[in-house]
């Protein structure tokens, strides 16, 4: 009996242990997509939309005659401000993670050239030196780069940014698995545990004629408490997981693609502008990115018209819905102003071609490829933030779920421990 005793003992122990230990790694999977592997990846998007937005701002700033803009020139300098930040906070996060710290090393020795290719090109703009194209389209060229073939990594800024992007990605991903990693150990031996206080309270029912053993059934009521409360605080952080992931990550990441993909359109929309029929490739490129071909995937080169239409089928409410449907009507009124401003380029008039790309002149109150592709803008901000907001919310409930757990599965173990030691300790003092 003593034997028996000790051993139900240290199977209460031992759930116990094993309990709080499946409880911990799901708590630390929570806490890494809410505080590190969420935050990197909103980090790494960041820098990546900022500096997309400073390649289409300096190619926008370009067309114009003679100084800049006072407001391009401010979003130009924020966008290098908040990538330059971002890097900053990014590389601090990113810790011992080699593949993150090299991307992010990258993308910080490759931006001084790329400004100072750009400030070349600006300043011979501003005299009216036709070879300025040429360092703007070489700023262009390091910033939008090559992607990683199987022989050797990105080439350029932007290849670099995705290549971040991505990593993080997976990093957040592998962080939601943990988060909702089942607790085998546990279950396994609270079940073993379960059938030996049985086994031991159907003996001990039989030898001394008493139907229950007080302390073997407060052991047992102690152990399906256990149980109850830790399916019902899982089942509660799976829900908020699952959502974090459906109605934050999963959109961000198809939402932010479509930025940048507009992004990119509307670089190549103002340096087929500026090149003047010596740009033509640019326009290819411009429909590359805007074409409704294919099938999107997360973390891809994909067609902007494509994503936005994945985005409106990930839209789980109706605000993320309503902004999906506006940024694709916004889209395709850009696509339709694009064609109109091809079609003044093709007939000489030029003037008007560039009039509609800034939304000057007659096209300052009409419709304009300017007017569309900043509502594209707005709308593509709007739907990020609110899934954003809904993954913070949801990744914070997530790891608030099983607060307490742990403590209690601890207290329940040494309860179910004396209880079994009082139980066993009475029969074991009969026998004495």
């Amino acid at each position: 009996m003593a034997r028996i005793r000790v051993v139900l003992v240290v199977g209460a122990l031992l759930f116990g242990a094993v309990g709080i230990y499946g409880v911990q790694v799901r708590t630390d999977g929570a806490n890494d997509a809410k505080t590190h592997s969420g935050v990197l990846i909103e980090q790494a998007e960041q820098i990546y939309h900022s500096l997309s937005d400073a390649d289409a701002t300096s190619t926008t700033m370009y067309l114009h005659v003679g100084e800049a803009p006072a407001n391009l020139l401010q979003q130009y300098n924020t966008d290098l401000q908040n990538a330059q930040a971002a890097l900053l906070a990014a590389t601090k996060e990113a810790g011992g993670d080699a593949v993150a710290v090299k991307a992010l090393d990258q993308i910080a020795t490759q931006l001084p050239q790329y400004v100072k290719l750009n400030a070349t090109a600006a300043a011979d703009n501003l005299i009216g030196y036709p070879v300025g194209f040429r360092y703007l389209l070489q700023a262009s060229n390091l910033m939008q780069g090559t992607s990683a073939t199987a022989t050797a990594g990105p080439t350029g800024i932007l290849p670099w940014a995705q290549n971040l992007t991505d990593t993080e990605a997976k990093n957040l991903s592998a962080a939601e698995g943990t988060a909702k990693q089942f607790p085998v150990p546990m279950l396994v031996v609270g079940l073993l545990f379960l059938a030996a206080l049985v086994v031991v309270q159907v003996q001990e029912s039989r030898r001394t004629n008493r139907v229950f053993s007080p302390g073997l059934l407060a052991a047992t009521a102690a152990l399906v408490v256990a149980f109850a409360w830790t399916g019902l605080d899982i089942g509660v952080q799976n829900g908020h997981e699952d959502k974090a992931k459906t109605r934050g990550s999963d959109q961000v990441s198809v939402l932010a693609t479509a930025r940048i993909l507009s992004l990119q359109g509307r670089t190549e929309e103002m340096l087929t502008l500026v090149g003047r029929g010596t740009a033509d490739d640019q326009e290819t490129d411009y429909a590359g990115v805007t074409a409704a071909n294919g099938t999107y995937t997360p973390g891809t080169e994909a067609d902007l018209a494509t994503a936005l239409r994945q985005a409106y089928e990930l839209a789980t409410d109706a605000t993320g819905s309503k902004l999906a449907a506006a940024a694709a009507t916004d889209e395709e009124a850009w696509h339709t102003q694009h064609q109109a401003l091809r079609g003044f380029d093709a007939q000489n008039q030029y003037e008007k071609a560039v009039d509609s790309a800034l939304g000057q002149h007659d096209f300052a109150t009409a419709a304009s490829a300017a007017k569309s592709f900043n509502a594209l803008q707005n709308d593509l901000a709007q739907a990020i933030t609110h899934a954003e907001t809904s993954f913070g919310a949801e990744a914070k409930d997530g790891a608030g779920a099983v607060a307490g757990l742990e403590i209690g599965l601890g207290v329940l173990a040494l309860l179910m421990a004396a209880a079994v030691v009082r139980g066993l300790g009475r029969r074991i003092a009969e026998y004495q």
